[in-house]
């Protein structure tokens, strides 16, 4: 019997389309009427990159929104919002909110931003490097499931209930966007699925999975980025994607491992041919099915986030044709019960 598994893609930051205004909208109708399972929204106004530059990006919360104004089933994921740094109130609300316009389709993927991050969003001045973390995640989730669940304020002797509740009940799936393994075992404690990013090796995708079931979590509550392009050969898609992942690799180390304000991965894990043949997934549609049915085969995994972007590295046509190749190609070679291992 094969494990039945879900693909989604990044629905923000105009990954398929950096210039249209719509592009996130027009994605969005695509995708759902390829099969894709859900849509994914990154949280943060402010994106280093190389000299540190700051520069706006969308909102995530107004961006899904509109994908739900258009959209009828696919699942609408946050990865990952920077819990401390937002007023609790306003967020449990406008995340309850979506959930009720959407119809159910909110998927809460919460992370730890880095200490530079977060005392820039907050304004704080000069961040230093040993600054202290945004390590009240715990306590900020806790208290917006709190609010989803009735729990009331008390101010001056008066109590308020903030509203609205979710659509789901008691409230949307929770994902951890674990980058410890503190972290990993909190999510498994707390019985809330983890998301693995996309620049994780496979052997720290494993280890995490095997951490993460060892505390009472289940292999198929885990999703996992992957950076993927697909072509019609292997020799095709290696020679494209060469290039696209030497400017990535050298754009995170640059950046000292950190995207989106996580610490994702240590300099010595983005060597170019170790990223493409190890981390990456890339090749034409049966090598594609083989690597991610490794992830399903061998470690339980059935989510998997597509990156056809590459941290905006790859062409737009490079990315439609991924996006379209894996719906079109590589999706049903994963129907197939039994699919040979591929050496990695």
């Amino acid at each position: 019997m094969t494990m039945l598994m879900q693909f989604g893609l990044p629905g923000g930051r105009g990954d398929l389309d950096g210039t249209a205004g719509t592009s996130a909208v027009e994605l969005a109708r695509i995708s759902e009427s390829l099969g894709y399972d859900s849509l994914w929204f990154t949280d943060g106004h402010l994106d280093s990159v190389g000299s540190r530059r700051v520069s706006a990006r969308p909102a995530p919360i107004p961006l899904a929104t509109a994908v739900a104004a258009v959209t009828r089933s696919i699942s609408l994921g946050f990865t990952a919002l920077h819990l401390p740094l937002h007023d609790p109130i306003r967020l449990a609300a406008d995340l309850a909110t979506l959930d009720r316009l959407s119809g159910g389709r909110v998927i809460l993927g919460v992370g730890w931003p880095l200490a530079t991050y977060a005392q820039a969003y907050r304004g704080d001045g000069d961040a230093t490097p040993d600054a202290p973390d945004a390590d009240d995640l715990p306590e900020a989730l806790d208290t917006i499931v709190g609010y989803w669940r009735g729990r009331t304020r008390t101010v001056g002797g008066a109590h308020y209930r903030v509203g609205p509740t979710p659509a789901q009940h008691p409230h949307p799936p929770i994902e951890v966007a674990a980058r410890t393994d503190e972290s990993v075992v909190w999510a498994a404690s707390r019985g809330y699925a983890l998301l693995l990013s996309a620049v994780a090796t496979t052997a720290s995708v494993a280890a995490s999975v095997r951490l993460y079931t060892s505390h009472g979590g289940q292999a198929a509550d885990v999703r996992v980025e992957r950076f993927c392009l697909v072509a019609e050969s292997d020799g095709a898609a290696a020679e494209r994607a060469t290039p696209i992942v030497v400017r990535l690799t050298r754009r995170l180390a640059a950046l000292g491992g950190d995207e989106h304000g996580h610490q994702t991965v240590g300099t010595s894990d983005l060597d170019p041919g170790r990223f493409q043949n190890d981390t990456a997934i890339i090749g034409g549609p049966a090598t594609v099915a083989r690597q991610v049915a490794l992830l399903r085969d061998e470690l339980g995994i059935r989510r998997v986030n597509l990156r056809p972007s590459f941290s905006g590295t790859a062409s737009l046509a490079l990315q439609q044709s991924t996006v379209r190749m894996f719906a079109g190609k590589v999706r049903p070679l994963l129907a197939v019960p039994t699919i040979h291992r591929v050496s990695r």
